[in-house]
């Protein structure tokens, strides 16, 4: 097997955290204060009371309360998202009525949804580009692992920002699938064989966004390219992925990552997790259908939490993997990566090779 695939690393939002990158979660919080603070979001306060409300209510009628419920921006802009399509919603012929309440909220044609939501997608580009770049040099700590490691990384990404991205350089060179910038330069999987299939040197690592980027843009034949500025992007045709339960959208590049996802944490000897809060049921069916096979790779979850076998035990049970294969440390993306140490630290993580002479007579 190409020793490129025996290591697996998936980045969740924790990941970015610390590069000033607000978790989902977070921005809610910041969302809210906008909301009560800033003349130009109070306009949109009730509607965002109203469809919170309507978000616990329905968690409440299926046995969810407190911390059970989970709502957070991504919750939020899919709820919106839905709730715009009005009559084209297949399931809209089915109601008798709508909400009276919610129908004064709207607005005409449900135009209040689409601004508020435009409304956070733009902001949404604030929140993922943070002035001082410099929070993120930690990444470069990627870079120290692949040195030691000597063959290219698989790194897959549930986040949209440019973390990664950003420590890409002329000797460092990170595949995500386009040769370069602009509508002349599209997204091509042929980027992630194994073997260059361009004058372009092998890449140090194979990035892999399995929701989406901030920085991309589909031309009008729905061609995927990426732009270096982030703010030309109209938030009405950004390509990002939100919601639980819309994770797998029927064309490239999603299908075909979540497939390599799939198909590589399969392949792979250690699946690391770093950030990652295990919120996402489509990523944990995958990682658990690898890692209960007989030949499947070990799990090691880098995360903060303050009683790690209580964490472990519990994402033992959910994933229902054996404690054997499952490890917890107590450790934040940006304390690993600027570990001098790394490469030794992950070299002793990745199993050894099996004995072909093992058991033999």
């Amino acid at each position: 097997m190409n020793r490129s695939q025996d290591l697996v690393i998936l980045l969740g939002a924790g990941a970015s955290a610390e590069a000033g990158i607000p978790p989902s979660a977070s921005m809610i919080r910041n969302l809210e204060r906008l909301l009560k603070d800033d003349a130009s979001w109070q306009p949109f306060a009730a509607l965002y009371n109203h469809v919170k409300s309507s978000i616990y209510y329905s968690s409440g009628l299926r046995g969810l309360f407190d911390d059970d419920v989970v709502f957070n921006i991504e919750t939020l802009v899919n709820t919106l998202n839905e709730l715009e399509r009005n009559e084209v919603h297949p399931i809209y012929p089915f109601i008798a009525s709508w909400n009276s309440r919610f129908l004064d909220l709207a607005g005409t044609n449900f135009r209040q949804i689409m601004r508020f939501r435009a409304k956070i997608l733009e902001k949404l580009k604030d929140w993922m580009c943070p002035e001082d770049g410099s929070h993120g040099s930690y990444f470069g700590g990627f870079r120290t692992l692949q040195q030691h490691l000597t063959y290219p990384l698989r790194i897959f990404t549930l986040n949209y920002d440019l973390c990664l991205e950003d420590i890409g350089r002329d000797a460092f060179r990170i595949e995500t699938g386009f040769q370069d910038y602009g509508p002349a330069h599209l997204w091509d999987y042929e980027r992630f064989n194994d073997s260059p299939t361009s004058n372009d040197p092998n890449p140090e690592v194979f990035l892999y966004k399995l929701h989406g980027s901030i920085n991309w843009k589909r031309d009008d034949q729905k061609s995927l390219y990426q732009v270096k500025q982030v703010q030309s992007v109209e938030s009405r045709s950004m390509e990002l992925i939100f919601g639980r339960e819309f994770k797998l959208e029927a064309a490239d590049p999603y299908l075909f990552y979540t497939y390599e996802f799939r198909r590589l944490t399969a392949e792979a000897r250690l699946v690391v997790t770093i950030g990652y809060g295990f919120a996402d049921e489509h990523i944990n069916k995958i990682l658990s259908q690898a890692l209960r096979r007989p030949d499947g790779p070990k799990l090691h979850v880098f995360t903060k939490t303050a009683d790690v076998s209580t964490y472990q035990n519990q994402l033992s049970k959910s994933l229902e993997l054996s404690s054997d294969r499952l490890t917890v440390e107590n450790r934040s993306a940006k304390n690993l990566l600027e570990a001098p140490d790394i490469g030794e630290l992950f070299q002793a993580l990745i199993p050894n090779d099996p004995d072909p002479f093992d058991g033999a007579t």
